[in-house]
């Protein structure tokens, strides 16, 4: 456990070891027994050379879905071809996701089986975005909930008024403790 924990700890100094001396970097890369700090290290290493051969190293020395997972997560660009590799359904849908919110390609929300997870990455979307991109990716959030809370924000952030729409996403939320909690935030707001 103590090996892990230093393993690790070393492979988040990897970016700042790079900075000045790639090859120390991957040295100390090379140096690390735990595969998950290893992964990590690796993907340090590309986020800041680009070279695909440290990606490559990350891919082989994964072993799990989650290792899997913590490359898409890591990564700065984008790696759809790695988010396929991944066997869990679940797991897959959450690297979509993080795909999805570091490009806003909204063709990546067609790969995302799970509404609640697609709901929720289409929250934090939308107030990053723009108005009037912004209002219009809140309009497609599949999950009632997620979309009142989205369109509650964008309301107040772009001073708009949205209530009706804010009220009708309410209604249908199923959930009678989290209707009535949405309830009494727009009668606050508004």
């Amino acid at each position: 456990m103590e090996r892990k924990i230093r393993d690790l700890q070393l492979a988040e100094k990897v970016e700042k070891i790079a900075e000045k001396d790639v090859e120390l970097a991957e040295r100390v890369v090379k140096s690390l027994e735990d595969r998950e700090a290893r992964i990590f290290g690796l993907i340090a290493l590309y986020n800041l050379t680009y070279n695909p051969e440290y990606l490559k190293s990350a891919v082989e020395a994964a072993e799990t879905d989650d290792d899997l997972l913590l490359i898409v997560e890591r990564s700065k660009i984008p790696l759809p071809e790695i988010a396929e590799m991944i066997s869990s359904p679940y797991r897959r849908d959450i690297a979509y996701c993080t795909i999805l919110e570091k490009t806003g390609d909204m063709n990546f929300s067609a790969k995302i089986s799970d509404a609640r997870l697609l709901s929720a990455s289409l929250k934090r979307l939308a107030v990053k975005k723009i108005y009037p991109e912004n209002l219009r990716i809140a309009r497609m959030i599949p999950e009632p909930y997620y979309r009142a809370v989205a369109l509650m924000e964008l309301a107040e952030k772009e001073n708009v008024d949205l209530r009706e729409e804010i009220a009708s996403a309410i209604a249908q939320v199923k959930n009678f403790t989290m209707r009535r909690r949405l309830e009494e935030l727009l009668k606050k707001k508004y």
